[in-house]
């Protein structure tokens, strides 16, 4: 979509990164000299930013029983180092490691959603769900039953519940978020979970139709146009069933002029456009191309539009082959001017222009 920004959907803000190693500081006590494990002093070395650094490119090397002894020195503080500025990155390196898994697990287990709602905490447990077995990603995921909705609505939690449904599937997760789908679209967090959930589910073949019936059941054109909500209603447009999008775009094409002059309604309107039949795209064609009084009018307004001008080249651009479509841009060309984007519109299309 050409008016509208980046999803809501990005990559999730970065931690600050570990801090750079600096020249002549001497090494705390137990720092890794010469690439050599400080047995005993793992939890103090993991807890120093140059120290967990050194362990992170050691640990992975060990053999199988040095590993063994570096877990039993660690489990006992596998928690306190996963909600630690510099010992989180260790135990995120540690969560792929298979000798790792159990003591991951049992640190974790009571805490999931504590540490999913901690800024470190919440990378540690994405590491290890991303990595663990699904018996184990389910028994943690567990927890969450009954909290969907408040760790979807935290900063650092909503990223954890896009990874433990990635991870796992629980029906509970899709169950909650469904169920509060309205409330979750329309914060900036919730409406991350929502996107990536429903898009999770669809994928896989999962029936998403209860969020969509919320969705759908909403106030559906002010979530279309909601700066954070848009992006939940271009999900379910996508992921949805026949009969549920039928009815979505039943309900948002004959909107498509107030949809066209908002930044994030025009994303919408152009999904929309992207999903509509002929029949669908000759009727919303009809307000702008049509004999009808309002219809230039409504053509300018388009063209004068930051956003609505890329509504019109998506209309456009589906419009079927024929007399109607060289009408269509016989009307544009006539109504472009220096004053609009008509000719950004046309150049974009590949039509020439009529000087």
């Amino acid at each position: 979509g050409g008016g509208g920004g980046g999803g809501a959907q990005g990559k999730r803000p970065q931690q600050p990164q570990q801090p750079p190693p600096q020249r002549g500081t001497s090494s705390p006590p137990g720092a890794t000299a010469g690439g050599k494990v400080p047995w005993g002093s793992l939890v103090a070395t993991a807890m120093d930013p140059k120290g967990s650094r050194e362990l992170q490119q050691l640990l992975p090397k060990l053999s199988k029983g040095q590993l063994a002894r570096a877990r039993d020195e660690l489990a006992p503080h596998m928690h306190a180092l996963s909600r630690h500025t510099f010992g989180n990155y260790l135990v995120s390196k540690l969560a792929p490691l298979a000798p790792m898994h159990a003591a991951l697990a049992a640190a974790f287990r009571g805490r999931v959603v504590e540490l999913l709602c901690h800024a470190q905490g919440s990378r540690v447990v994405q590491a290890f769900l991303a990595a663990a077995a699904p018996a184990d990603a389910e028994a943690l995921v567990s927890e969450l039953d009954g909290r969907v909705v408040e760790c979807a609505l935290d900063t650092h939690g909503s990223w954890g519940v896009c990874v433990a449904y990635s991870a796992t599937h629980a029906p509970f997760l899709l169950r909650q978020i469904s169920a509060s789908v309205v409330q979750l679209s329309l914060e900036q967090h919730g409406c991350r979970v929502v996107q990536s959930v429903l898009q999770e589910a669809g994928n896989a073949g999962v029936d998403c139709s209860a969020a969509v019936g919320r969705i759908i059941g909403g106030g559906l054109e002010e979530l279309a146009l909601h700066r954070f909500a848009n992006y939940a209603v271009q999900v379910a447009l996508r992921q949805c069933g026949a009969g549920q999008r039928d009815a979505m775009l039943g309900a948002l094409l004959p909107r498509l002029l107030p949809l066209s002059a908002s930044k994030h309604g025009s994303n919408v309107a152009e999904v929309v456009l992207s999903l509509a039949s002929p029949d669908q795209l000759d009727a919303a064609a009809e307000p702008i191309f049509g004999g009808g009084d309002e219809a230039p009018a409504a053509l300018r307004r388009l063209l004068q539009h930051q956003f609505g001008n890329y509504v019109l080249q998506t209309l456009l651009r589906r419009l079927a082959d024929g007399p109607r479509r060289a009408a269509a841009f016989a009307k544009v060309r006539e109504a472009t001017s220096a004053e609009n984007y008509g000719r950004s519109v046309l150049s974009r299309l590949g039509e020439v222009e009529v000087a």
